[in-house]
């Protein structure tokens, strides 16, 4: 009985698939004016937002990508937060298996992915990624990586690849020292808003993305004001609502690091004690992710049941729905009327069914869709949506939605702690 009415609701709409055509559409069709004004006003000032035009940083990426995909079998990327997020994103989304990530300071973690590389060490490339070229994780996991490799007897810094601030920095300094190769992240940028820049377009190039279409993608993106401030009326309308959490909820199981990258995105960004003027910020949501039919068996009890405190944005995808692999037989009467349905139909229906639940319980929720059919084009317009969106909430809240000062002071203790 658990699942009565979830099946009676699959019955009813397995045959009623949703449809879009555009890149992204949303339920929201009421702009709000002073959005629209803010937005144009700030966008045109938005450093980010040049990587959707400038074609320097596509192409010294892609460059140095087909390089290393001609020379390595395996790659190690060395980061963490936004210097690593957006292009464990990419590779989760590529499926590739061949590139590792190093974005904590876990051993066992450490160990393991070291356990995969060391019989392919003369064919690893090693690229370490941070903005400020100064981030301690970044600098030890690199360091014992050179101490097991050159016990190994190889010299992994010939095998070194860097992505920073062209500025004087540990890194920086680091590859020109050695004559190593270094790609820039430009210094008016962000981490968490640079996965456009080499710092995600290297690793997208080593993934087989085409880099040109994901520029495009970012640029559509940009093109796109009408439905960023459409969703950013909504997020506010959501804010007025006291509903302090945003839940993210992708039915595709290759955007649970998409997820990771955007909840940063959106934490870091908008979670602020203070907005411009030294005056209380407003309040925004803590974000949240979800991810298909799998978490449909975790937290819906608690969305759809307990407090009203939720804005839950659904996501569905054309790869994922237009999927034709079916079931021709099943083993159990109680669901033979699935017989010779196929994965698409079945993760559609639950998307939106979950949405209308929902909705039936009172829960605030959106839906988009994403056609996705071309991979490089719709990432790029998704990394540049979101960004536009949590920058548009931040001006239009007076809100520095660049800086994050409260991470600053977990950094001073750790160090005051190591020096002790």
């Amino acid at each position: 009985m658990r699942h009565f009415f979830f099946m009676l609701l699959l019955r009813n709409m397995i045959s009623s698939i949703l449809k879009f055509n555009e890149t992204l559409s949303s339920s929201s069709e009421v702009v709000n004016p002073t959005i629209m004004a803010k937005i144009n006003q700030t966008w045109p000032k938005l450093p980010f937002t040049r990587l959707a035009k400038s074609a320097d940083y596509h192409i010294a990426s892609k460059e140095l990508a087909d390089k290393l995909v001609a020379k390595y079998t395996h790659f190690v990327l060395i980061g963490i937060g936004g210097s690593s997020m957006g292009a464990r994103c990419i590779g989760e989304i590529t499926g590739k298996k061949n590139i590792y990530f190093l974005d904590n300071v876990d051993s066992a973690e450490f160990s393991h992915i070291w356990s995969e590389v060391k019989p392919h060490l003369t064919k690893t490339a090693f690229i370490c990624v941070s903005k400020s070229g100064s981030t301690i994780e970044i600098l030890w996991n690199f360091s014992q990586l050179e101490n097991l490799a050159k016990e190994q007897g190889c010299d992994i810094i010939q095998q070194s690849y860097y992505v920073s601030e062209l500025t004087s920095n540990p890194l920086s300094n680091f590859a020109r020292k050695h004559n190593r190769p270094l790609l820039e992240v430009p210094v008016d940028i962000g981490g968490r808003f640079s996965v456009l820049s080499p710092v995600g377009l290297l690793i997208a190039g080593i993934c087989g993305l085409d880099i040109t279409e994901m520029q495009r993608g970012a640029a559509a993106a940009l093109e796109d004001k009408l439905k960023v401030a459409a969703i950013c009326g909504s997020f506010l309308d959501s804010f007025k609502r006291k509903e302090n959490i945003t839940l993210f909820w992708f039915y595709n199981s290759g955007f649970r690091w998409f997820g990771n990258w955007l909840q940063q995105l959106w934490a870091e960004s908008l979670g602020k004690r203070t907005d411009r003027d030294g005056n209380p910020a407003p309040a925004f949501s803590t974000p949240m992710i979800a991810i298909g039919s799998c978490d449909q068996h975790s937290i819906l009890q608690q969305v759809a049941h307990g407090p009203k405190d939720k804005f839950v944005c659904f996501f569905s995808f054309h790869s994922v729905e237009s999927s034709q692999q079916s079931v021709k037989s099943v083993l159990f009467d109680e669901i033979k009327f699935m017989e010779g349905r196929n994965y698409g139909e079945l993760i559609a229906c639950q998307s939106k069914a979950t949405y209308e639940a929902l909705k039936q319980n009172g829960v605030s929720s959106e839906f988009f869709s994403l056609d996705d059919s071309d991979k490089s084009k719709s990432l790029g317009y998704l990394f540049m949506f979101f960004q536009l969106v949590v920058a548009t909430l931040g001006e239009h809240e007076n809100i520095n939605a660049f800086d994050q000062p409260g991470v600053t002071l977990g950094k001073e203790i750790t160090l005051q702690m190591l020096k002790a």
